[in-house]
């Protein structure tokens, strides 16, 4: 088996794949069809020519903790029926992990199981709430938004990093492809308050419901602000739908009557560290200083956190207090936790260790860019 990365000469290839993967029609034979993406690594047969599976990788950059994480985002992860279970996805993620560029990847799985035996673990959850109008009644209406037509995009886009800033694991944007640029066409608005909140929806008049995919702000006013804006839907429309709010998103806190509004609690996705030593370093810990040990899979970290900064040792000689696989160790150190005895696959040594002190949890949620 070879792993590289797909050229333009492999499109037909990797059509193969997708149409047998996801089973979709598709003509391999036309000349204008090309990659999902700039990066598309494959697994090939011998002859260097004939694929059996691949995945599309996207170089994104992402907050934790005030600084910025190198990620590797992974999608469209896809094999021919003949080549499951025999190992050929998990040699694609095998050379992705060993791949020094990347500090932590991250992806939407179709199976939170099958993707925890790669490291991957789940970073949280997210909330889909079907909102009645008649329930944000007290909030004021405005007429401040002004819609994005697709011209000078700079502002909407310092909005939307100021603001993925507070949400750990969110990617930063650098341009504006996630943001509609022909609402006129596409019949999807982003609506921008007072340069210092956002959101971007779409019209369902046969369910009288507004969809937002996505809604940003940076303070009580702002968030207030667009949602009074949202609220000039109400005299067409009964719903208002946040398809994907953070879990303690702090605008469930204006809704009147959550008994009628529809909730449903969906994993925000799943995310693998590739350098623990990067994220022990870079991780934001609460104002004391302390120490511990940690084990993730066979390497051993002592941290020294001081008035001076945070000391990293790898050095296997050192008695763990905590040991951990990938997955485990994925989302604690990216995602906090509160009582370590709830916390599976942890081994606890020394239940005195300042870790247990010094992992708070974290608030973390990012929207789909892949």
């Amino acid at each position: 088996m070879i792993i590289r990365f797909l050229t333009h000469n492999d499109v037909a290839e990797h059509e193969k794949v997708a149409s047998q993967a996801f089973v979709f029609s598709s003509d391999i034979h036309d000349p204008a069809a090309v990659l999902p993406c700039e990066k598309v690594l494959g697994a090939f047969d011998d002859d260097n020519k004939t694929l059996f599976a691949d995945l599309e990788l996207y170089e994104r950059t992402c907050h934790y903790d005030g600084s910025l994480l190198r990620c590797a985002a992974v999608g469209g992860v896809a094999a021919k029926p003949e080549h499951r279970g025999k190992g050929t996805v998990k040699a694609l993620f095998n050379t992705l992990f060993s791949d020094n560029k990347y500090d932590i990847s991250i992806l939407y799985p179709f199976s939170e199981t099958y993707y925890r035996k790669l490291g991957y673990e789940r970073t949280g959850n997210a909330l889909s709430a079907t909102v009645p109008f008649s329930e944000l009644s007290t909030i004021d209406r405005n007429q401040d938004a002004v819609l994005y037509e697709g011209t000078d995009p700079a502002q909407l886009l310092e909005i939307y990093n100021r603001c993925a800033g507070g949400y750990n694991l969110c990617f930063t944007r650098e341009s504006a492809e996630a943001f509609p640029a022909q609402p006129y066409l596409s019949k999807s608005y982003t609506y921008i308050w007072k340069n210092r909140s956002f959101a971007t929806f779409s019209v369902d008049r046969g369910e009288s419901t507004v969809f937002v995919k996505e809604i940003y702000f940076d303070s009580c006013g702002s968030m207030l602000g667009i949602l009074g804006f949202l609220r000039n839907f109400e005299t067409n429309q009964k719903n208002v739908c946040f398809q994907k709010i953070p879990e303690n998103a702090p605008l469930l806190q204006y809704i009147g009557d959550m008994r009628k509004c529809g909730i449903t609690v969906h994993s925000t996705g799943s995310a693998r560290i590739l350098d623990p030593e990067k994220i022990l370093k870079t991780h934001r810990y609460p104002g004391r200083d302390g120490k511990f040990t940690i084990q993730i899979e066979s390497e051993i970290y002592k941290v020294t956190v001081s008035a001076n900064g945070v000391d990293v040792d790898r050095d296997s000689r050192h008695a763990p207090d905590v040991i951990m696989g990938i997955g485990r160790a994925s989302q604690l150190l990216l995602c906090g936790f509160t009582d370590a005895a709830y916390v599976p696959d942890l081994v606890i040594l020394n239940p005195g260790s300042d870790f247990f002190h010094l992992f708070p949890p974290k608030t973390t949620f990012f929207t789909d860019d892949l």
